[in-house]
């Protein structure tokens, strides 16, 4: 338990969110495909310079994947802990697990093609990118089909970093195979086709306002616009608004709703995530103001960067008539996708009405020490605590993602019912995320 504990504050959200930002394309200047050196099991690899490979700097993330397969992790380790192992029924077979470099289909059931093991994949000419803390070659298998370029990989065990120390090269071509003790290579599963997602439908389960929060830096107004044009996401509510901190046209009849924020936090707390309060705070106020979310039943709020099917959580509300909002996660509700209905909001905006400026709920603000929370946490104590907005079911398939274990969030295939996925910082991975989901016909058993 304590191990789980370690690995979910090290794999905090905002590592998991970076390590699945967009590819960078990468090619060396002598025309061929090299990974950065690697020190540990795999230091004979010849180092290239600067300029072969630039390194991804991620810290610590997606190491979601590890909390299944903690025991065979520790065993891995050596020492007491594997002599620990040993005296259980079926150690011995987890420590043949844990010893090997990788044994496909031994911790989990795995829904990548057949890999090779202790083999590297020699990069042809042409792109490239590499991820560092990637825990699984399952994973980054994941992320080498969520590439359109990408058509193999090679994981490495222990690259010698800090934390989790596995590494995933991504490449477009294999020059040759040759074998390597510590590496799993492998081609990713075949992509399906993209299709428009169904809309909302509305009618007996109520209508939907969605609304996504976009900083204009960097990659959600892009995501956002790949989003409208594929009728995708929160464009296919009801009704869909995007707020942001200037004007940007998304589409020709879609403009952000300015809100007065820099939109820049901290990062802390236990899992040193985004202390992103009082950015809310304003968003929340800003959507009060403007009042569109009274027109309909329910308001959705969703991150960018998270696959979301409207009509999904249209099905799903039918059951959950006179709720005053839905957590997504027995943890407590987190942030990629959250759900209220505009009973709720109604009752927030009474209490942003008390404070003398109408700027913040002043009942949940002047009762609550909220200094190393995110949003996501303060909505939650605000509404269920101080503001006794009840009923608060809690419905796991509002949201699949590491945090809220589901660990094959990746491939996106938790079947025909799962609302949303998180995080997908690209256009290609989203897309491809999107594919899955839609071809996913029933509910999953493979729990990654």
């Amino acid at each position: 338990l304590k191990l789980r504990h370690i690995i979910k504050s090290v794999c905090s959200a905002p590592s998991l969110s970076r390590a699945m930002a967009a590819s960078h394309d990468s090619v060396n200047t002598s025309g061929a495909y090299a990974p950065v050196a690697v020190a540990g099991p795999v230091d004979e690899l010849a180092p290239p310079t600067a300029a072969h490979f630039p390194r991804r700097g991620l810290i610590a993330a997606l190491c979601a994947t590890a909390l299944v397969a903690v025991g065979a992790a520790t065993a891995a380790r050596g020492g007491a802990q594997s002599q620990g192992l040993r005296q259980l029924p079926g150690a011995a077979d987890l420590q043949i697990k844990a010893e090997a470099t990788w044994v496909q289909n031994g911790v989990f059931p795995s829904q990548a093609p057949e890999m090779d093991v202790d083999v590297q994949y020699v990069g042809a000419a042409g792109w490239g990118t590499n991820y560092d803390h990637i825990p699984t070659p399952e994973m980054c298998a994941a992320m080498c089909q969520g590439v359109e370029k990408c058509n193999a990989y090679t994981w490495v065990k222990d690259a010698g970093l800090p934390g989790c120390p596995s590494q995933c090269w991504l490449m477009e071509g294999i020059s040759e195979k040759k074998p390597l003790k510590g590496l799993v290579s492998g081609k990713p599963p075949t992509r399906k086709p993209f299709a428009t997602p169904p809309a909302s439908q509305g009618a007996a389960s109520g209508s939907l306002y969605c609304f996504a929060l976009m900083v204009p830096e960097g990659y959600e107004e892009g995501l956002l616009k790949w989003q409208h044009d594929n009728k995708a996401g929160i464009f296919g509510c009801d009704q869909a608004a995007v707020y942001s901190n200037t004007h940007i046209r998304i589409a020709p009849a879609v403009v952000t709703q300015v809100v007065n924020s820099t939109l820049k936090c901290g990062y802390g707390g236990d899992s040193m995530s985004a202390l992103n309060a009082w950015i809310f705070i304003e968003v929340w106020r800003k959507l009060i103001a403007i009042g569109d979310y009274k027109k309909h039943d329910w308001v959705v709020k969703v991150d960018p960067d998270a696959v979301f099917f409207p009509d999904r959580l249209s099905k799903l509300l039918v059951k959950y008539q006179g709720a005053g909002y839905i957590n997504n996660c027995r943890y407590g509700m987190h942030g990629p996708i959250e759900l209220f209905s505009s009973r709720a909001i109604d009752t927030l905006a009474a209490d942003y009405k008390l404070s003398w400026d109408g700027k913040a709920p002043k009942t949940c603000v002047t009762k609550m020490d909220f200094g190393q929370w995110g949003e996501d946490m303060f909505m939650d104590q605000c509404l269920s605590k101080i503001l006794e907005v009840k009923p608060v079911p809690t419905d796991a398939t509002l949201m699949c993602e590491s945090h809220c274990d589901c660990n094959a969030w990746y491939w996106c295939n938790e079947g025909d019912d799962m609302v949303s996925y998180h995080p997908f910082k690209s256009i290609d991975s989203f897309k491809n995320c999107m594919a899955n989901a839609m071809g996913s016909a029933s509910k999953a058993t493979i729990r990654a």
